[in-house]
């Protein structure tokens, strides 16, 4: 792919070159909401995200670090950035970004990261352990969100992955199903594998009424979904129900489902986790758990500018609560 130039972006965005240039070289005369569009234009087209102003900075800036895929995901990401951005500058603080791609890892890159001067860093959903070392050894308040791993050194902000999965799983034991498979990749991330626990848990509490099933693969290539292994699985066993790991995984479900000559809610019920905007437009609606965005981004950003303040850096995990949204995905059986 040929490398986009400032101009390219400007046409894109419907700006101009050099409101472009102050965006991606970090200048303060720039809405967060504008610096963020052209960011995500930019990484869109090609652009060197390396170039973006993300070192040398001063302490009452907050560098927010992510990989380029991160930025596409507008729907589940940028709300909370947006809010992260928006929140900080109430507390005079600068959000920088620091955007990498995740098969482009170099020396260079993580030269960079070393030579940044920041007050806090803000992690989103990485888990590459080079530029998480670089960003350790920096010893300034750290906060990930949604970590695909454990990171002992730094303040982590989960979703509340087992509980909700607990919930929903007790949620179809109650509408009368009884072998209740879950789908997902416990390989992926930390939320998925704390979502397949709950839902183990709430299954063991229930071993003298239900059956569960793992349908457990590979993500690697971050397909979320292996339509062989549930196709087989459905055939082969009565279940009734689904729990996936995420909206996308669901989605993904119901297309095999549909293909198979079955739908839901009448032949599987389906709840999944995320609550993105596709999960609202599935036929039948998904049921799922709501990511409050603007609240998480709002904690992030008041527990980095605390932080920064009182020179503390504390370490802890803070759970947010995801509240069930019950849609038309799933339905009471066997009454």
């Amino acid at each position: 792919m040929k490398k986009a130039t400032l101009e390219q972006i400007a046409k894109e965005c419907g700006v101009t070159k050099g409101l472009v240039s102050r965006a991606l070289g970090g200048k303060n005369n720039v809405s967060d909401e504008t610096r963020e569009r052209i960011i995500r234009k930019a990484t869109e087209l090609g652009y060197d995200t390396t170039k973006l102003k993300a070192y040398k900075v001063s302490s009452n800036h907050v560098l927010l670090i992510s990989s380029s895929r991160i930025l596409f995901k507008e729907d589940f990401w940028q709300p909370i950035i947006t809010s992260i951005s928006s929140t900080l500058s109430r507390y005079n603080l600068i959000m920088e970004y620091f955007v990498f791609d995740e098969d482009k890892i170099d020396d260079n890159l993580l030269k960079k990261l070393r030579e940044t001067s920041c007050g806090a860093y803000i992690v989103i959903h990485i888990t590459t352990k080079a530029i998480m070392d670089v960003v350790i050894s920096k010893k300034k308040p750290t906060v990930v969100v949604d970590p695909k791993t454990f990171y002992s050194e730094a303040t982590q902000f989960k979703f509340s992955n087992y509980d909700s999965m607990y919930f929903a799983t007790e949620r179809l034991i109650q509408q009368g199903h009884r072998n209740i498979a879950f789908y997902g990749s416990d390989s992926h991330s930390t939320s998925f594998r704390e979502r397949h626990e709950g839902f183990m848990a709430c299954m063991e509490t229930h071993k003298d009424i239900a059956i569960p099933y793992s349908l457990i693969f590979d993500n690697r290539e971050r397909r979320f979904a292996n339509e062989d292994l549930l196709t087989s699985a459905l055939k082969n066993n009565d279940i009734s129900a689904i729990i996936c790991a995420n909206d996308i995984i669901a989605i993904n479900a119901i297309k095999t489902i549909n293909r198979l000559g079955k739908n839901v809610p009448d032949d599987y019920s389906i709840i999944g986790f995320d609550n993105i905007k596709a999960g609202e437009l599935t036929m039948p609606k998904l049921s799922t758990f709501n990511i409050p965005r603007q609240e998480i981004g709002e904690e992030v950003a008041k527990y980095v500018a605390n932080s920064i303040k009182s020179h503390q850096i504390s370490l802890s995990q803070i759970v947010i609560r995801c509240d069930y949204i019950e849609r038309d995905s799933n339905r009471e059986i066997g009454k």
